[in-house]
């Protein structure tokens, strides 16, 4: 694991706490999960690209060499949205991806990461169990 870079499981951890401070706090404050897939660039660690424009606050989660999720505390969807656009400038070939929020989106971690999943296979994404 690369500084700051974190496998799957340590997400879902991340979200499901994060899920229970807001519950606990009665906090109406949104979150984003987003995907990026880079299938077309080659020899890309596209995690270690992403990390110089997060905030600290931000997780990467790699899955792959061209595949991450980032959680994006605080964030809606139309912000996570523009983090994507950001992040898709610096690559030279399309990148894929896909943003879950919550709770719009899902109410527990399982049913976000479900939705995402789910955008995955519509945009034919190879899903490999995660």
């Amino acid at each position: 694991m690369s500084e700051g870079i974190y496998n799957l499981d340590v997400l879902k951890a991340l979200v499901d706490i994060e899920i229970s401070r807001i519950k606990r706090y009665k906090r109406n404050q949104p979150f984003s999960i987003a995907f990026i897939y880079t299938p077309n660039i080659k020899d890309t660690d596209i995690a270690t690209i992403l990390r110089t424009d997060l905030r600290s606050s931000d997780v990467i989660a790699s899955i792959e060499k061209d595949f991450v999720f980032v959680f994006l505390p605080e964030t809606g969807k139309e912000g996570a949205y523009k983090f994507l656009e950001r992040i898709n400038k610096k690559f030279k070939e399309k990148t894929v991806e896909g943003v879950v929020t919550y709770p719009e989106d899902g109410e527990t971690s399982f049913e976000l990461f479900q939705k995402l999943f789910n955008i995955m296979k519509e945009k034919m994404l190879p899903t490999n169990g995660f």
